[in-house]
């Protein structure tokens, strides 16, 4: 897995970093109503990188998320995946990064009525027209990559919130995206079954997974993250390595943030 040397309270420049961001995020601006949320992000990701975001809520950051995969539109800047840029008013273009995008939610979002494995089975059928059968094998490898293989005929209310949420990672993985992006995975469920579905992320992280995460984890950001970016009131304050963001951090914003964590 590549690391990002990064330094606090820096990020890199926008002309060397796009030249080989997967991920790449220009002075995006997005408005809620009068409320700016988003002021001006600045953000590159590389191939196979994991990137952790931290910060209070309000700060942005689930904003952020819904704007890399279209579920936002975003008011200016610009936000391009794998050199393609995000199109609104194109549908084939949004059609087509949403491919390359997966995503998993704080709530699970699996449809009641099909089976673990149904659910997997969905999007590749009837986005990229995979044959029944080919889906099926697919569908019965990914429940099985995040622990689950026995589990394909079951319904989502005869499996825990932590089974239910590596089912969503599966499907997610079906679409086979270029990047994952992570919502507070684990803020719905009961604490005994948040290790679980960490330990699916983090497998996909040693895998070489392009992951955008944001947690309120940081045991786990810290253990995972190439790099950290902290958020504070819709801007990317401070961002660094796990080391230098948590051991080291440079600005009295992200001093009180974690302050607040430990007390």
């Amino acid at each position: 897995m590549e690391s990002e040397a990064g330094t606090p309270h820096k990020i890199m420049s926008n002309s060397l970093a796009a030249n080989f961001a997967l991920v790449d995020i220009q002075r995006l601006h997005k408005r809620f109503g009068s409320t700016e949320v988003l002021k001006g992000i600045d953000l590159q990701v590389r191939r196979k990188e994991v990137v952790c975001i931290i910060g209070k809520s309000g700060s942005g950051k689930s904003t952020l998320l819904r704007c890399i995969n279209g579920l936002e539109t975003f008011d200016s800047g610009s936000l391009s995946i794998d050199g393609q840029p995000l199109q609104h008013s194109n549908r084939e273009a949004m059609r087509a990064l949403r491919q390359q995008v997966g995503m998993i939610f704080q709530s699970f979002n699996l449809f009641p009525h099909l089976s673990a494995g149904r659910n997997v089975m969905l999007a590749p059928s009837l986005v990229k027209g995979l044959p029944k059968e080919e889906a099926r094998t697919r569908a019965q490898t990914l429940l099985e990559r995040v622990g689950l293989g026995s589990m394909f005929d079951r319904l989502p209310d005869q499996l825990s919130g932590g089974q239910q949420q590596r089912v969503a990672i599966a499907r997610a993985l079906a679409m086979a995206p270029a990047v994952l992006l992570c919502d507070e995975i684990t803020s719905a469920l009961d604490p005994e079954l948040v290790g679980e579905v960490l330990q699916v992320v983090e497998m996909l992280a040693h895998e070489g997974m392009t992951l955008i995460v944001v947690t309120h984890e940081m045991a786990f950001a810290r253990k995972v993250s190439d790099r950290v970016v902290f958020m504070h009131q819709g801007l990317i304050h401070e961002a660094g390595t796990p080391d230098e963001i948590f051991n080291r951090p440079q600005t009295p914003e992200l001093q009180q943030f974690l302050s607040a964590l430990r007390d």
